[in-house]
């Protein structure tokens, strides 16, 4: 009970910085860009991508939702680390969910932007060249070739950044926008393996890395249009 009471004053506390600013609304065109952590560049699906949809003036709140396609990812929780994307490609769906601090006046806005986010890669594929590397290297063999299937759920991590916004007038501005990204979604394995050593026989070996994950962290650079309405 204390937990929802605490819950209730932070969203009541949220409304009254929302009342006391200049209420308005927004949304927004954007080219969003995800350069991830030993992965592949990723670029949007236009124009798929909507960002900067909310309320707010000093204070406010913003999602949207941006379709990538993503060549390759990371992956965690495997008996064996990998600098290289283990899946892709991937259709993914990217919601975030900020409260925004904005600084500045004039034509001229910068924008803190703070709060996490919902991924879902539809369709998940499992890099098979760089995931058979990876075995071999972890099982001293000299040749891997894997049989694995995955099982990809939605995921969710944390994002923030910096947005500059140029009022072209009252109806239209120009939005730039860099966010730091970390966050995570499960991706257990099952399947089989095999391989061996060059002159001896081939090892085939049965698999379950339930606890995969499949990472999403790295920088994320969005332009786009922005519209307003009050």
């Amino acid at each position: 009970m204390t937990s929802i009471k605490k819950l209730l004053l932070s969203f009541s506390a949220l409304a009254i910085f929302l009342l006391q600013s200049e209420i308005s609304s927004a949304q927004g065109i954007s080219f969003s860009y995800l350069v991830p952590k030993n992965g592949y560049i990723s670029a949007p699906i236009s124009p798929f991508s909507i960002r900067g949809v909310g309320i707010g003036g000093l204070v406010g709140l913003e999602t949207g939702f941006t379709l990538y396609s993503i060549p390759g990812l990371s992956m965690s929780g495997l008996p064996f680390e990998s600098d290289k994307p283990l899946t892709g490609p991937n259709w993914s769906v990217l919601i975030p969910g900020q409260a925004t601090l904005s600084v500045g006046g004039g034509p001229i806005t910068v924008k803190l932007l703070a709060g996490g986010f919902f991924i879902w890669h539809a369709n998940s594929r499992i890099n098979k060249g760089n995931l058979d590397r990876a075995i071999s290297e972890y099982e001293n063999w000299d040749v891997a070739t894997s049989n694995m299937k995955m099982n990809s759920k939605p995921g969710f991590g944390w994002m923030a950044g910096t947005e500059i916004e140029y009022q072209i007038n009252n109806k239209f501005a120009i939005a730039a926008e860099i966010q730091y990204l970390k966050g995570e979604s499960d991706s257990a394995l099952a399947g089989s393996y095999s391989g061996g050593t060059v002159g001896s026989e081939i090892t085939t070996k049965q698999a379950t890395f339930d606890t995969a994950t499949t990472q999403l962290e790295g920088v994320e650079i969005s332009l786009g249009v922005k519209l307003r309405g009050k």
